[in-house]
């Protein structure tokens, strides 16, 4: 019995440091991969909100920028000068009686 070996003994301490090792580092990860997780969802809630903003910032100028076009539009359809109607050219020429 004086002739066992140590080596199974130091064997299974080994591998319970490193299995400790394992679980540690596999906790530190989780953790790590928890922490970006949550800042990933507050930076998607930023930009969520981010992008809203900007659409309703964006379509409220395209709404202006349309009235703007339709005032300028009637503006100037208002200041026309349009001729009588009897001055508008038709292509027809008026048919002379005394020439007939």
């Amino acid at each position: 019995m004086s002739t066992l070996s140590i080596h199974p003994v130091e064997y299974l301490r080994l591998h319970v440091h490193y299995e400790g090792v394992l679980t540690g580092g596999l906790r530190a990860i989780g953790s790590l991969v928890k922490k970006v997780f949550a800042l990933s969802e507050q930076a998607a809630a930023i930009t969520l909100f981010l992008l809203a903003v900007g659409l309703i910032s964006f379509s409220f100028m395209k709404i202006v920028q349309s009235a703007s076009i339709a005032a300028r539009y009637d503006a100037a359809i208002t200041e026309v000068d349009l001729p009588p109607l009897q001055a508008v050219p038709t292509g027809m020429y008026p048919v002379n009686p005394v020439s007939l």
